[in-house]
């Protein structure tokens, strides 16, 4: 194998281990939309503070793991660039 072929080997990897963590966070982000829907189910009209922190945590999680996954696709943006080289 050419160095040009095993670079681009590993590049297509790479990529195929992005496309994987992005699956796995997109499922777990689910998760996490379940049981903020479940949360306000459980809390709604409560005037309890916990519930209201239990639904804001939810929501920045989700958030960061929008974050993730957008920095994971522009990495493999920038893979994608490098293997058309």
């Amino acid at each position: 194998m050419s160095m040009v072929t095993e670079l681009i080997a590993a590049v297509s990897n790479a990529e195929r281990q992005i496309d994987d963590q992005i699956a796995k966070l997109k499922s777990f982000q689910g998760e996490i939309d379940s049981a903020k829907q479940r949360a306000d189910a459980a809390f709604s009209g409560s005037t309890a503070s916990y519930g209201q922190r239990m639904i804001e945590q939810l929501s920045q999680t989700n958030q960061q793991i929008t974050d993730t996954i957008g920095r994971l696709q522009n990495a493999k943006d920038k893979l994608i660039q490098v293997r058309m080289v």
